[in-house]
């Protein structure tokens, strides 16, 4: 078979490898957590985390068809490079049993060819012997279905999306605390998608207990906002953005200030940024949960926003008070989030951590009633891949899908793990393993 390096995503990201592997080198390796698919320059996957003979490594992976094909890309000269930690290939066609990057340190790579996954071989073998032509580009199966096996089939799909983002948030966990991820998962979600990644790469460059720290130390919310926009350079590229006496006053909170002047490397991406959703407004106000918020922490404040609120609509209005009542002292005027951006952050953010957090201290019926509201959460505004599948149901069940956010995230789940790659043959198999259940 002709093998693509977005079906080599599609088998990374869906875990189709052996449990346990070994790379080129020698080492025993095991997959804890795949990471997350960049859309944007660098790595093809951050935030991975793996286990090298025992010991966890969390950075980047880039997958190739070939080994040589780093070379061939120019990634050793590349410095966005150096936080990949496993080289994945589907051949290793090279002398050298590891990857050197720019920085001169050397990467282990893991070749794929003969540790697949029993499924996946078995669909290999079937695609290579009994596929001819070419593969359909449109599926006839989600309008051709019946609309009550369609919605339990989609409601499967929706729960194992979420509990595919409690596995995610516990691996980081593993790494961190609850404070750290819910910071981490709320800055990802206000970066949109050209920019989550690289909001996600600055909350893990400043983390929050140094945050906390500098609070406690006297650092004002202008110091904070001035640490955030400054040493990510976001700040020296939006100075249309906010006004210049605004501006002054964060230079000089910035000049200042003594508790950090450490610069990260992040390329934002600015071009067809609607001007009310440009990422230092996102920030400034993310920098104010943090300094409202710093003494109780991020996770006793939402907690108490929502230990009174026990259903859908209650808790999620409760949430949306944490950023209306904010206060941003003299950057109060300028565009906060929208309903629609808060209600998604609650929905893949908050719910599953909470449903984690509940879990590990035993709070089963709370950890319950988390599950609930996420099956009974409205529908969230539309998306890129959720007009892509509405292209593929009739008009009734559209409607009926656009009313609940756990179908939305059931096509979702359906186009990552089969749309996107053309896997009819795996999707049709899998769609009736579901049925029978």
């Amino acid at each position: 078979m002709d093998f693509s390096e977005k079906f080599l995503y599609h088998i990374w990201d869906a875990g189709h490898l052996k449990h346990s592997l070994r790379t080129v080198s020698g080492k025993n390796l095991k997959v804890v957590y795949q990471g997350q698919l960049n859309t944007n320059r660098g790595p093809d996957f951050s935030n991975v985390i793996v286990e090298m003979d025992g010991m966890a490594v969390l950075g980047t992976v880039e997958i190739h068809l070939n080994t040589s094909d780093w070379l061939a890309h120019n990634h050793q000269e590349d410095h966005f490079y150096n936080s990949v930690i496993l080289h994945v290939v589907l051949k290793h066609n090279q002398n050298q049993d590891y990857t050197i990057r720019e920085d001169g340190e050397l990467t282990e790579i893991l070749e794929i060819q003969d540790q697949l996954s029993e499924d996946i071989q078995k669909l290999l073998t079937e695609h290579d012997t009994g596929h001819s032509g070419p593969i359909n580009q449109y599926c006839d199966l989600l309008s051709a279905i019946e609309t009550s096996s369609l919605l339990s089939t989609l409601s499967i799909y929706g729960k194992l999306r979420f509990r595919a983002k409690v596995r995610r948030f516990n691996a980081n966990l593993g790494l961190s605390n609850f404070d750290q991820i819910i910071y981490e998962g709320m800055m990802e979600a206000m970066g949109y998608d050209k920019n989550k990644l690289n909001f996600l790469a600055l909350a893990q460059a400043i983390p929050i207990k140094s945050i906390k720290t500098w609070i406690d130390e006297g650092l004002s919310l202008p110091g904070l906002i001035s640490i955030l926009a400054i040493n990510s350079g976001l700040w020296q590229k939006c100075s249309k953005q906010i006004d210049p006496e605004t501006g002054l006053s964060i230079v000089n909170a910035y000049e200042q200030q003594a508790f950090s002047s450490k610069r990260v490397d992040i390329d934002w991406q600015l071009f067809r940024i609607r001007p009310g959703n440009h990422p230092i407004y996102r920030l400034i106000t993310m920098a104010s949960i943090l300094y409202v918020h710093s003494s109780p922490g991020l996770l006793n404040s939402v907690l108490k926003a929502l230990e009174d609120h026990p259903d859908t609509k209650s808790g999620l209005k409760a949430f949306m008070e944490m950023f209306k009542r904010l206060d941003r002292g003299d950057f109060g005027e300028l565009p906060k989030p929208g309903k629609g951006l808060l209600a998604s952050m609650y929905l893949n953010i908050i719910l599953p951590i909470f449903y984690l957090y509940f879990e590990k201290t035993s709070q089963s019926d709370r950890r319950d009633v988390i599950m609930q509201e996420y099956q009974n959460f409205p529908g969230l505004e539309e998306n890129h891949i959720t007009r892509f599948m509405h292209q593929h149901t009739n008009q009734n069940q559209r409607k009926l899908l656009s009313g609940k956010a756990i179908l939305q995230q059931g096509l979702i789940e359906l186009y990552n793990r089969h749309c996107k790659y053309h896997l009819c043959a795996e999707c049709g198999r899998h769609w009736q393993e579901i049925e029978a259940i």
